[in-house]
């Protein structure tokens, strides 16, 4: 980076910190003596407190019963071994399953370390503190060198190079047990463990540099982000605070990391709390949350003090429904995704820390049967994170606290623009899942880019408890066939295409832009921009224009709008769709959508054309077998991977420049008594028929918008 560039970012560090109200260069107060992480130094007895007769004492029984039934006489695992190319664009299905299983050895061997260190400290037990003495020694000799690979299956296995999520799951935890337990090894036990964690901790810390991890730039993509080095950066902060005493190197890990979380985190997002990955991976944000959660325990005035982070819980409650619904960007759930337990525990956590009782509210909303995470003990110690114990030292570090009353979500906005990533949510009933209609749509500055999918000016909507016009997210594995050549392109997504094509997948260039978000007394107006997204996939000049307007509507239907023009004459398809069956009746151009709880009536009208429509009741590219029929190995869900149904309409008639209209009306239980019935007329005029017996006449133009 030239002097004059590092200077320029340095001064806009400078003033986003202002903006932000974070002192620049404030620094965390190290203390002197170790414990400095989990459980610090002089905090012993207000820990052992906590477990035994405060809000934790339940999550430590559980805990502790459970380690005491399933861990305390489990044997250290063998090392893992390499399985074949590690690259993710080579893993195949068998690859995937091997990959899988390693992060499990390790989120085990992590786990069972954790909560042996966690027992003894509460108890002063003998046997807890010999199983995480001998989990961490046995670990430091394994290898980190992977080179041999291509000759077979062999050590190394657990590098970050070859694979960097088995990696993970011991660098987060084994330097932050030693630091609980230090005083208990030998001399020569303390010189391998510290020679192995020099090793380690160098590989890990190249990594994330090689990414340019420390260039990146808060919420924005001039210097793209690599999703993992991003992720691993807290675990980066948090051991350099556990090895303080023992690495020099340790004093670096913390001021990169540290300064990168003041100036430079996130560029996945910024200001309003968005995430450009989306919902599921904005679970990373618990992640992150463990470095501001260290600064919390030491009393660090930058612990959650950015605007980020003020706001981000609510990119969660303005896009997240406690059912199971689909949603943008990769979802690895059976491309499903809900209020978790994990995240309402999350939520209520950064109520504490936040004083804000809507968050409360929030929490309250899930229904998911799946036990709290605190409470959940150590039954399928796996590859999960965070695990129970690392939510009982968290609700542990909040616990001064007090918890704030809960405030009525109905106190909020109906309606959300996420600027910082395109996002625009739109809620009918927020806060009532049942009576709620929820709408997404999406025009991201991000583009297709790590996570995200082609899905630029893409909507989907949710209503009354149902899951109506979802999103294409089924993903096996990253990069699966099925991932590829269906989930990641726009013809998965409700949205238009051009000559049957899309956008161009896996682009940081294949972005879109919202361009307006309006509010009056009877709509909510998005309008999204995506032409530089769709021109990417066709020959140069001809794409000049792809625009939506997505209108709410006195929060009970919506309307779109979709202008399209073109160099050369082009072909328009809308495509839509659903978990059940589409029906499609051609003669007024309508598709219907029935689930149990809802139904969505949908018209499309375009001037002077007719559709050509088919619905298609498979994927283009079909999911893994064994994922399909449940058998995979090592893999986690809590839904079925059920084939879908894909509406392609097709406007009849070849333009350089269309207009093209839907009505979307949402029903709760069954279709509606009376009938959905739109006319165009040849001065612009909608008239909407609507089934409740109003009729609304609209004027929407570039310009402005009027409902009579």
């Amino acid at each position: 980076m030239k002097s004059g560039s590092s200077f320029a970012f340095r001064l806009a560090a400078l003033l986003g910190l202002l903006l932000a109200g974070v002192a620049p260069g404030a620094a965390a107060p190290i203390p002197q003596h170790a414990p400095r992480t989990m459980v610090l130094s002089g905090q012993e007895e207000a820990f052992r407190t906590y477990v035994s007769t405060g809000e934790g004492a339940a999550a430590f029984a559980k805990l502790k019963a459970d380690f005491d039934r399933d861990w305390i006489d489990y044997p250290f695992p063998a090392e893992p071994l390499t399985y074949g190319d590690p690259r993710p664009s080579q893993r195949g299905p068998e690859a995937a399953d091997h990959w899988r299983s390693a992060q499990d050895v390790c989120g085990r061997v992590a786990g069972i370390a954790e909560a042996a260190a966690l027992l003894w400290r509460v108890t002063g037990e003998e046997k807890y503190l010999a199983k995480a003495k001998a989990f961490l020694l046995a670990e430091a000799k394994w290898s980190l060198d992977s080179a041999g690979w291509k000759q077979g299956p062999g050590p190394g296995a657990t590098s970050i190079l070859y694979n960097d999520e088995a990696h993970f799951r011991l660098w987060r935890k084994l330097p932050l047990v030693y630091d609980q337990i230090r005083a208990h090894f030998t001399p020569a036990e303390r010189a391998n463990l510290l020679a192995h964690y020099r090793a380690r901790g160098a590989q890990s810390f190249a990594f994330i540099k090689k990414a340019r991890t420390g260039e990146l730039r808060y919420n924005s993509l001039a210097i793209e982000p690599s999703s993992h080095p991003v992720r691993f950066m807290p675990m980066t902060g948090l051991t350099a605070l556990a090895l303080w005493d023992d690495l020099p190197e340790a004093r670096e890990w913390w001021n990169f990391v540290h300064t990168y979380y003041q100036n430079q985190f996130p560029p996945w997002g910024g200001d309003d709390g968005g995430w450009a990955e989306g919902v599921a991976y904005w679970r990373g944000v618990m992640e992150h949350a463990a470095f501001q959660d260290a600064l919390l325990a030491l009393g660090d005035p930058s612990a959650y003090a950015t605007k980020f982070w003020k706001n981000t819980p609510y990119f969660q409650v303005y896009n997240v429904q406690p059912y199971r619904h689909t949603q943008f960007g990769d979802l690895s759930n059976a491309g499903m995704f809900n209020l978790e337990p994990m995240v309402a525990e999350f939520m209520l956590h950064l109520a504490r820390v936040q004083s804000d009782g809507r968050l409360v509210s929030y929490a309250g909303l899930c229904t998911d049967a799946r036990a709290k995470p605190a409470e959940k003990g150590l039954q399928g110690l796996d590859r999960i994170y965070p695990t129970s114990a690392e939510f009982l030292i968290r609700n542990f570090t909040a616990s001064r606290r007090p918890l704030p009353a809960a405030v009525p979500l109905a106190d909020l906005p109906a309606n959300r623009w996420f600027k910082d990533v395109g996002w625009v949510s739109m809620h009918s009933a927020l806060g009532r899942p049942a009576d709620d209609i929820h709408a997404t749509f999406v025009s991201s500055p991000y583009g297709s880019y790590s996570h995200s999918h082609a899905h630029q000016n893409a909507f989907v909507l949710n209503a009354y408890g149902e899951n109506l016009a979802i999103t294409g997210a089924y993903r096996e594995w990253h990069n699966s066939p099925h991932h590829e050549g269906w989930t990641r392109l726009t013809k998965s997504k409700n949205a238009v295409l051009i000559d049957g094509l899309g956008q161009k997948p896996k682009s940081a260039e294949s972005a879109g832009a919202i361009t307006r978000f309006t509010e009056a007394p009877r709509y909510a107006w998005a309008t999204g921009e995506a032409a530089a997204a769709y021109a990417l996939l066709q020959p140069k000049g001809q794409v000049k224009r792809v625009t939506r307007d997505f209108v709410f509507i006195d929060r009970r239907y919506v309307v779109i709008r979709d202008v399209v023009q073109l160099a050369r004459p082009g072909r328009l398809t809308f495509a839509l769709h659903a978990l059940k069956p589409i029906t499609w009746r051609a003669a007024g151009a309508t598709a219907l959508i029935q689930a149990v709880h809802a139904t969505l009536t949908v018209q499309l009208l375009a001037p002077e054309a007719g559709f050509t429509a088919r619905v298609q009741d498979h994927a283009d590219v079909p999911v893994d077998p064994a994922y399909a029929r449940g058998t995979a190995a090592n893999y986690i869900t809590t839904g079925r991977w059920d084939e879908q149904s894909h509406l392609f309409a097709d406007v009849d008639t070849l333009r350089t420049d269309h207009v093209l209209y839907a009505v979307l009306w949402p029903e709760r239980t069954g279709f509606p008594a009376g009938q959905l019935s739109a006319k165009l007329h040849p001065d612009g005029r909608l008239v909407v028929e609507r089934p409740d017996g109003r009729t609304d006449t609209i004027r929407l133009t570039d310009e402005d918008l009027t409902i009579e």
